[in-house]
């Protein structure tokens, strides 16, 4: 009998998004006389090779066997505080993100962007030494004006 795993559930539950997203693809405009392929195409290949990815990956859940099951006993279950301290960090991006989010229209694109990039890369790399610091500051002070640039001059795209 076929039970049901976390990477079944992840691959059929991506599946069925990205097709409902794919048929909806289809109400984005037509391509206009200066546009050779339209606004739906980068949607639509993104949204193939995350079906595609998603086929084999369910694929993949019935052919190999899971190793984790016959080498490893059933670990016992974690209380809700040592599981928010285990996943601190993941918990910790998730917050960031959502006051990026709210932080976005209020103070605008690039300081937004800037500070996102330069709390979540410290709390990844775990700014312990001048090095990472300087890379987090490279990379963050690099990466948020370019996207500005590139989408504001070279697709005409304002951003907030």
């Amino acid at each position: 009998m076929l039970t049901l795993t976390k990477d079944r559930a992840l691959a059929l539950s991506m599946l069925v998004m990205s097709g409902i997203l794919l048929v909806e693809t289809r109400d984005i405009s037509p391509p206009t006389s200066w546009q050779p392929y339209g606004s739906a195409l980068f949607p639509q290949i993104l949204l193939g090779i995350i079906g595609a990815l998603s086929l084999l990956l369910l694929l993949r859940t019935f052919w190999v066997p899971s190793a984790d099951r016959k080498t490893r006993p059933d670990r016992p279950r974690r209380s809700l505080t040592s599981w928010i301290k285990h996943n601190s960090t993941v918990l910790s991006l998730f917050g960031l993100f959502a006051l990026y989010a709210l932080l976005l229209p209020l103070i605008g694109y690039l300081p937004a962007t800037l500070t996102f990039l330069v709390t979540s890369l410290a709390l990844l790399l775990g700014i312990d030494t001048r090095r990472k610091w300087i890379i987090n500051l490279a990379v963050s002070c690099t990466l948020a004006p370019l996207v500005y640039v590139i989408f504001r001059f070279g697709l005409n795209v304002w951003l907030p």
